[in-house]
């Protein structure tokens, strides 16, 4: 046995291990030694940066361009609602053809139904049972828009192979109402220009010759066109048309809100049909009380209520009791030698006069000379405010002229829905409380001054912000 060092035996191979230890040791060293020389070696690192911020580059365009190209789209889908919401209130306002309308503006304004791509949905708020939504549109613009780098962005998060055609939906809501005109809203002098009277031409409401117009509390309406002409002078709230606004002199037209043309139609607020303000049809072939009634120029006759076949005609001095005239298949008749009053007449309980009559008969007309002297105060139970009124049903054509002078002083208001009316001078009085005109087309002319007020007229039973023709407007509510 031998005590002394000990030297390796050989290996297999014949040569000595190498020299540092065992094969796991070295092996760990070697390792360790590359991963130092790694971390100091630069070379490759902006090419792993470029690469990894590169992804982040196209996925940040691709949302901005999607994002552009849908909020663009978005907008102008907007723009369509906005405007067919808009274009369809007033074909409801007008009886048209309300979807029908809203898809023709949102097509103008590119997005047209007939497109597979684009829908666009209409609804229409009449009345009842929509409270709060009376006269209003709705009308929702809906578009598949395509995605120009939504696959781009998907393949970079491996979420799914790019492909083509990728699309996403945008939608725009608008919602149009029809709303009174506050201020100034009620229309103290309407053309209603629907039943064809004699007045063969566009504007149913002109105001002409030297006339001087005073109604500032209240606005001059027409459902087809207004002319304005020759040295008249207007002062009024608005001027509102559901055609054309023609002002021939502007120096001589003073509004508080500026004249607007093509605006939706008033609606005619004594018509029976309408719930709440319209008036019952008066009976039309009623018992005589009088027939073909007419006084001398020297008579001063107490006159009562009753049916007058065949109209009136008054010459002298007459006191009339309050209550209901019927006028069947007639008219009346003012000489400038009468004078007409009521002295037991009462706001509420005055005098109407109701231009009636058979089928196919007279119903009208009217004329009272500037010469009479008048004092006279409108509005029974029957038919609440109204100095005169002619039954709608009468046929067309008729015509009927209030002539004023300094001693003619009314209140109260004048219906005529089938007869062209002409005002002629300073009728009615220059103070007169209340004092509306309702005709199928209204002429204004005349030397003199004319006068409108309607502030007193809740005190005849007439409120005007509801029983006048109300000026309504279309506006964006949601």
């Amino acid at each position: 046995m031998t005590n002394g060092p000990q030297t390796p035996a050989p290996n297999r191979t014949g040569r000595k291990p190498p020299r540092g230890g065992p094969a796991p040791l070295r092996l760990a060293a070697s390792l360790g030694t590359a991963a130092r020389r790694l971390r100091r070696d630069e070379r490759g690192t902006t090419a792993l940066l470029t690469g990894a911020l590169a992804s982040l580059l196209v996925g940040f365009a691709g949302l901005v361009a999607d994002g552009g190209t849908w909020y663009v789209a978005r907008r102008n889908a907007q723009t369509a609602a906005d405007a067919a919401a808009q274009a369809a209130t007033l074909a409801l306002l007008r009886g048209q053809d309300v979807a029908a309308t809203a898809r023709d503006i949102a097509a103008r304004n590119g997005f047209d139904p007939a497109n597979p791509d684009t829908t666009v949905r209409v609804r229409a708020f009449r009345r009842d049972p929509n409270p709060g939504m009376e006269d209003a549109v709705e009308v929702i613009v809906e578009r598949e828009v395509p995605m120009l780098f939504g696959g781009v962005i998907r393949l970079f998060a491996n979420q799914a192979q790019a492909t083509t055609g990728e699309t996403v939906r945008i939608a725009a809501r608008a919602v149009a109402q029809a709303m009174t005109l506050p201020g100034g809203g009620g229309a103290c002098v309407l053309a209603l220009g629907e039943n064809g009277g004699m007045v063969v031409q566009e504007n149913d409401l002109q105001i002409g010759g030297n006339t001087r117009l005073n109604a500032p509390q209240c606005s001059l309406a027409s459902n087809t066109s207004i002319r304005q002409f020759g040295n008249s002078r207007v002062t009024a709230y608005t001027m509102v048309a559901a055609g054309t606004v023609s002002i021939g002199n502007p120096a001589n037209v003073t509004l508080s809100r500026p004249a607007a043309a093509f605006q939706p139609p008033l609606r005619d607020p004594f018509a029976p049909e309408v719930p709440g303000t319209g008036i019952p049809l008066p009976p039309n072939n009623q018992t005589c009380t009088r027939t073909n009634f007419s006084t001398a120029k020297s008579s001063t006759a107490a006159i009562t209520p009753g049916v007058y076949c065949g109209g009136m005609t008054l010459r002298g001095t007459h006191d009339f009791a309050p209550g209901v005239y019927y006028f069947q298949n007639g008219g009346l008749t003012v000489q400038g030698s009468a004078n007409l009053t009521c002295s037991t007449c009462t706001p509420g309980n005055g005098v109407t006069f109701v231009f009636t009559g058979e089928p196919n008969q007279i119903c009208g007309p009217e004329n009272i000379n500037a010469q009479a002297r008048i004092d006279l105060i409108g509005g029974t139970p029957q038919y609440p405010g109204i100095l005169m009124y002619q039954d709608p049903r009468a046929a067309p054509g008729y015509q009927f002229h209030l002539n004023g002078g300094a001693n003619i002083t009314t209140r109260g208001l004048f219906y005529f829905p089938r007869s062209d009316l002409t005002i002629n001078g300073n009728f009615g009085g220059e103070t007169s409380a209340c004092k509306a005109f309702i005709a199928e087309s209204i002429t204004l002319t005349g030397t003199s001054t004319q006068t409108i007020r309607v502030d007193g007229c809740g005190e005849l039973g007439v409120d005007p912000a509801v029983e006048l023709p109300q000026i309504r407007i279309v506006r964006l509510v949601e």
